[in-house]
């Protein structure tokens, strides 16, 4: 009689972790879109049209003009970013002081004792002229709202394509259980490359729609070539063939085990002993302590690809992902019970060589070790 397999709970903290990074992303996005662009793209039009001060109004939504000298320069630098400040000092003796927008024009031409003309909007210097050359400071209105432009756009890629993977993990997990490289890497690389392309694009251009036409245009090919690479990536087998490999001396190396056995209990450790007839867990990453050695009588099913439904100790979602990329699982059999090994794919051959069983005088080892995985699929 066939033993029934009993169906296992899929996690879902993968799930939960792809939309709330999704939800988080989206959320900035439309703060970002649609409260603070709005807002810095009407203050740049409000700064466009504004009118001249008449005597002695404040600068408030006037431009007001003010002729000085130049004090001094000073460059602070401050961490990885570098300011550029110029003093002013006005006719009645006032200081006035600006954080210029970068070292160039004005601030890299002038000295102590130049006459320059500053002009004020909202309480704030907003750009600086000398001698017909002028120079915006790091607070004038113009051209405030690319930043959070593209922010907004770059995190808009990225929730979208947590959106997408949340989805897809939800809708095809249950019928596709296999977990492949490719859809961990494939359409994250994807999102994170066209989230690059908004940023630059509206980081570059002049217009909204400019920066919008400009995206569509780079996202259109990095879409084209990760629907290709998942073509290509969907016909990669779940299971495959490995020859094992009886290691010489006794090694230790990342792995776990997850079976449904009376002994289950005791398989505590994320790493495995492995070694000539010799297959045991252990916490000890030296491989010499609190060894649990599994029993003889495990036969070799098949190797495959992990399955979203895998333990996170056999996933080796718990070392990372690099790790958990090349993470395979050794799936075996002590009599109706399975017994799952994870392991890098690199190890494969040394734990299938720890599991191989004598053969009978006279029968080559690898013979018995086929005859073992052949009964084991039967």
């Amino acid at each position: 009689m066939t033993p029934t397999r009993r169906r296992r709970r899929r996690r879902r903290h993968p799930v939960r972790s792809a939309a709330a990074a999704a939800l988080v992303c989206l959320l900035a996005a439309l703060f970002l879109l649609f409260v603070t662009v709005p807002g810095k793209r009407a203050d740049s039009r409000a700064f466009a049209t504004a009118p001249a001060c008449v005597g002695d109004e404040p600068a408030l939504e006037c431009r007001k003009t003010i002729e000085g000298a130049v004090k001094g320069t000073e460059t602070v630098p401050r961490g990885k970013t570098t300011h550029y400040w110029l003093t002013i000092t006005g006719r009645g003796g006032d200081t006035h002081r600006a954080e210029m927008d970068g070292p160039s024009s004005v601030y890299g031409r002038v000295r102590p004792g130049d006459r320059v003309k500053a002009t004020y909007w909202r309480g704030k210097i907003r750009f600086v002229d000398f001698r017909g050359t002028v120079q915006l400071t790091a607070d004038q209105p113009k051209d405030a709202y690319r930043l959070p432009f593209a922010g907004g756009l770059g995190l808009l890629a990225l929730g979208g394509t947590f959106a997408w993977l949340t989805y897809w993990m939800v809708r095809q997990v249950g019928s596709h259980p296999a977990r492949y490289a490719w859809q961990a890497t494939v359409l994250p690389c994807a999102g994170v490359l066209i989230g690059v392309v908004a940023f630059v694009a509206a980081m570059v251009t002049d217009t909204v729609p400019t920066a919008l036409v400009l995206t569509g245009a780079g996202a259109l090919p990095v879409v084209l070539g990760a629907l290709w690479r998942i073509r290509v990536r969907r016909r990669q087998a779940e299971e495959f063939e490995v020859a094992p490999v009886v290691p010489e001396r006794e090694e230790c190396i990342e792995g776990g085990v997850a079976a449904r056995t009376p002994y289950r209990g005791e398989l505590i450790g994320p790493y495995l002993v492995v070694g000539p007839g010799l297959l045991a867990v252990t916490p000890d990453p030296e491989g010499r302590a609190l060894r649990r050695v599994l029993p003889r009588t495990l036969v070799v099913e098949r190797v495959r690809v992990p399955y979203w439904s895998d333990p996170s100790g056999v996933t080796a979602e718990t070392r990372g992902w690099r790790k958990a990329l090349r993470q395979v699982v050794v799936v075996c059999r002590d009599g109706a019970d399975e017994v799952l090994i994870g392991v890098q794919r690199k190890h494969v051959p040394w734990v299938l060589g720890a599991l191989r069983r004598p053969g009978p005088a006279g029968e080559p080892q690898g013979a018995a070790a086929s005859e073992g995985r052949a009964q084991g699929r039967r």
